[in-house]
């Protein structure tokens, strides 16, 4: 009986220990010539948008744009766009097969600053999009 609740009790802990991340929300890269826009729903959709900005520093309409379902298991994000539903003359890239490494970076400092949350891309059919690191938005 002592085992039971010895093992009960440490599960327990376990469990309420456990950190849960909220992935959803957007994403973007500062900075440099070409931005990136990415907003993960809820739902278990996206949608993507890359723009090319005017030497101004402004922002022209997305150039190239991409949406479609992903889905998150142990901190990889699977991405899938579905040919019949999710491209159109808008929406062109098809993110079949692309993956992105979710991490929630702490500060190194012991301010009360939030952690950085961050998506990195690492597998995709779109060669320009492995690398790419968009941050959280806050």
């Amino acid at each position: 009986m002592k085992k039971f609740l010895f093992v009960t009790l440490m599960m327990s802990c376990l469990c309420s220990c456990a950190q849960t991340h909220n992935i959803t929300g957007k994403y973007e890269t500062k900075g440099g010539s070409v931005r990136y826009l990415l907003k993960l729903y809820p739902n278990g959709a996206f949608h993507f948008d890359s723009y090319h900005e005017f030497k101004l520093g402004l922002p022209a309409e997305p150039s190239i744009s991409g949406r479609g379902t992903w889905r998150a298991e142990n901190d990889i994000i699977y991405f899938g766009t579905n040919p019949n539903t999710d491209i159109d003359h808008n929406s062109t890239l098809n993110f079949n097969d692309t993956k992105a490494k979710f991490i929630n970076a702490s500060s190194d400092n012991i301010s009360n600053e939030k952690p950085i949350a961050k998506l990195e891309f690492f597998e995709s059919g779109i060669f320009w999009i492995n690398g790419i690191e968009l941050k959280k938005r806050n």
